[in-house]
């Protein structure tokens, strides 16, 4: 069952590439068959932008993600590959911080699918080594990884059902209408402008809905045959695990850290002020992924990411 669930999502996603490079294709043929017509330019441009829109984009990371350099951080890419190789997933080849971002992600970014782990400074300086240690295991235990061509073909239905099922009469047409019939009045078209904007509300739901359960059907797909991280017994309990997720939940870390950064406390004292309370959960883990002392060097090494994130907190509600 499982061979031919994988081949069906294979069979779904390459037809899905097939169609965005149909629109490439005939953009270019279009164009190629009649090349003095500006008729000619302007359909077989509109058809090579449509394909290039639909064809999938690598993943990157945020726009406001710095990646930490090894050699700057070798403690922090120490326990990033220890917790990895405990959970059974590849080992990221870069560690990024976030000034604002509550939380951990492993990544697959660029063409190449390299594995990144993206940490928000915020939850990680309130964090006690523990419970930094939960919240990797979580970041791992939670990537997916669907692969180039089913992952490139699930992309490109997320941008055809957004283009479809957002359509609705947008307002820009209902004060365009009052502006012509302000200046040209009885002359003005009645009611044009609000028809083209059912037109796309009626178009999206018949063309949005069979590209929403082929979606479904290709994630659904996707996720029976997936490899999954080994399970984290033995390195986190759930206790641990629900005790972090209602954390992140509530962020109730976030007012002493925003506190201690308006009085103009020092990086040490902030962290010393807002950690989270560890409650001897670690006496029943593996100490040896990251030990009291290595979480202190980890901390060294962020130190001058951890001053520019103590600038921002004031932007995170």
């Amino acid at each position: 069952m499982r061979v031919i669930k994988k081949a069906a999502a294979l069979v779904l996603a390459v037809g899905v590439h097939a169609f965005t490079l149909m629109w490439i294709l005939s953009g270019g043929w279009v164009i190629g068959a009649n090349p003095g017509s500006l008729f000619a330019w302007l359909g077989g441009g509109l058809l090579l932008l449509i394909g290039g829109l639909l064809f999938p984009k690598p993943r990157r990371l945020p726009a406001d993600a710095e990646v930490v350099e090894r050699g700057a951080a070798p403690e922090l890419y120490g326990v990033a590959e220890r917790v990895a190789g405990a959970v059974g997933v590849p080992a990221p080849v870069g560690v990024a911080v976030d000034d604002l971002a509550v939380g951990a992600e492993y990544l697959r970014v660029g063409w190449g699918r390299r594995p990144v782990l993206l940490v928000g400074l915020p939850l990680w300086l309130a964090l006690p080594p523990r419970q930094r240690v939960v919240l990797l295991v979580r970041a791992y235990g939670e990537a997916k990884d669907d692969g180039v061509v089913a992952g490139g073909a699930l992309w490109t239905l997320a941008q055809w059902r957004e283009t479809f099922r957002s359509g609705k009469i947008l307002a820009a047409r209902g004060e365009t209408h009052m502006y012509m019939a302000t200046i040209l009045g009885a002359a003005a078209p009645r009611g044009s402008y609000e028809a083209a904007g059912m037109l796309d509300k009626v178009l999206g739901t018949v063309l949005g809905w069979p590209v929403l359960l082929l979606e479904r059907a290709l994630l659904r797909l996707v996720r029976d045959v997936a490899p999954r991280p080994a399970p984290a017994w033995g390195i986190v309990t759930d206790v641990e695990k629900a005790r972090l997720a209602e954390l992140m939940a509530s962020r109730s870390f976030l007012a002493p850290l925003q506190a201690a950064a308006l009085r103009g406390a020092a990086v040490t004292e902030i962290r010393r002020s807002a950690a989270v309370c560890d409650d001897g959960a670690s006496r029943h883990g593996r100490e040896e992924l990251l030990s009291e002392d290595a979480s202190d060097r980890v901390d060294a090494e962020l130190s001058r990411h951890y001053s520019r994130a103590i600038r921002a907190l004031g932007l995170i509600w």
